[in-house]
């Protein structure tokens, strides 16, 4: 029975995908792990060091079954890796069982398969965030003029566009993704070097083996071992967790956007993933609620990844085990927020309306820093400021309008005579270059 919210049958699907779930799956895992011996007895076979008969009578019984992964499955535990080779070598006929595993050791053929695991995760995931920056780069353009309050510290700040904030995700979103390109040639590598990472079992050509068998997994050749390094892993951890926490990002606006008092967006209400078992009316943003639990989950296994021990000597399992339980889970939580954060926008509605009234909540107050603006090349920056201050005091005490506060003042006036104060008041006249930023940050949309 799975324990835990990414591993329960009951609670994984609010947090889940079918789709990354299969990578890391045990038939998965086999056939990883199948790819890798295939591939070496083809590599092998390919620099003369094994009979090419024997390699490809490898290569046809190393595909993964049913009956296979049950074999496994009754296999020993201490070393994951013999109860496969076990079930192979039972497959392979007499006269090339010998070829099977020749020259590597457990933790090269293991590390290379999580590669190839790693390498397919990190496709998904770029796949679905070129589909996720294509949705949020239309609801900027949409959305370019759609006027909005800014908040900063939980406070209403100035007049913004809604457009405005889904270009900030979409900005954070291409950096994710140029993140996750990079690190993609250190983080999808071969592992091929023997027991204690000196070539010792195959000689020079170990070397030859690992380059050849890495063109073909279309792997990144590294001659050295990387066993007990913890950067590489670390990255993929951490590179991932970074994405995770620009989908949390998004999932937490999306949240509060939604609250009773706010308003501003809405999802479409579905008995099973948002109603109440109680209250009939709830409309619980649950898909932002497990995105953003997604990312916290993910932030942490990230830094279990990251502060864990360093590696003793040339390899050590206890490292191995912590990375084999959490990089599968970060990739799997990672993708499951995306995903769900993808399917939602399609299914958002935000009311201009709340957003307007939203808005309109501080009247003038919302508006004097642009004021201030405007009245600091009369008073200087200073004065202007502290006039401004003054009356958000007064008008919060006693409700007094900015016309009347300034007539009280007619040093005051004298100075700024000529200001159109109605038309600074107004909060479509101070959205600063939103739509501007929005339109150049959506691009050409498809």
């Amino acid at each position: 029975m799975g324990i835990g919210a990414l591993n329960s049958a009951i609670y994984k699907r609010g947090y889940t995908t079918p789709r990354m779930e299969d990578v890391w799956s045990e038939g998965s895992l086999v056939g990883a792990i199948f790819d890798v011996e295939a591939g070496l007895a083809k590599a092998q076979a390919d620099l003369g060091i094994l009979p090419e008969a024997a390699a490809q009578m490898i290569r046809e019984a190393a595909v993964p079954s049913d009956d296979l992964i049950a074999d496994v499955s009754r296999g020993k535990v201490g070393n994951p890796l013999v109860a496969v080779l076990d079930a192979l070598r039972a497959r392979v006929p007499d006269d090339a069982r010998r070829w099977v595993h020749y020259g590597a050791t457990t933790q090269d053929i293991l590390d290379t398969a999580r590669a190839l695991q790693i390498q397919r995760s990190a496709t998904i995931l770029l796949d679905e965030l070129d589909e996720l920056i294509s949705a949020v780069a239309q609801l900027a353009e949409t959305h370019a003029e759609t006027l909005m309050v800014a908040r900063t510290n939980g406070q209403h700040a100035l007049p913004t566009t809604l457009g405005m904030r889904f270009a900030r995700w979409l900005a954070e979103l291409r950096r994710d993704r140029e993140r996750l390109v990079q690190m993609r040639p250190r983080t999808e590598i071969i592992q091929f070097s023997g027991a204690a990472g000196t070539y010792a079992s195959l000689g020079d050509d170990g070397p030859r083996t690992a380059q050849v068998l890495a063109e073909q997994l279309g792997l990144t050749y590294e001659p050295l071992p990387w066993h007990a390094a913890g950067d590489i892993m670390a990255e993929v951890a951490c590179t991932t967790a970074i994405y995770a926490q620009s989908l949390g990002k998004i999932a937490e606006d999306l949240f509060a956007m939604q609250r009773t008092d706010i308003g501003e967006a809405h999802e479409s209400m579905d008995a099973h993933s948002s109603g109440s078992s109680t209250m009939p009316q709830k409309l619980n943003p649950f898909t932002t609620m497990k995105a953003s639990v997604s990312a916290r989950l993910v932030a942490g296994m990230a830094s279990t990844v990251l502060t864990q021990a360093p590696a003793a000597d040339e390899r050590d399992h206890r490292q191995s085990e912590v990375q084999r339980d959490l990089i599968p889970q970060i990739f799997v939580a990672t993708e499951g927020a995306s995903a769900k954060l993808l399917g939602l926008l399609g299914r958002l509605h935000f009311d201009r309306d709340a957003l307007r009234a939203n808005l309109d909540q501080e009247g003038v107050l919302l508006m004097t820093e642009g004021i201030m603006m405007a009245l600091a090349p009369r008073l200087g920056q200073e004065g202007a400021h502290d006039l401004l201050q003054a009356f958000a005091q007064e008008h919060r005490a006693t409700g007094v309008g900015l016309e009347e506060f300034l007539a009280e003042r007619p040093e005051v006036l004298d100075k700024i005579e000529g200001i159109d104060i109605t038309a600074l008041s107004q909060p479509e006249n101070y959205t600063g270059l939103s739509a501007r930023l929005s339109r150049e940050a959506a691009g050409p949309v498809r």
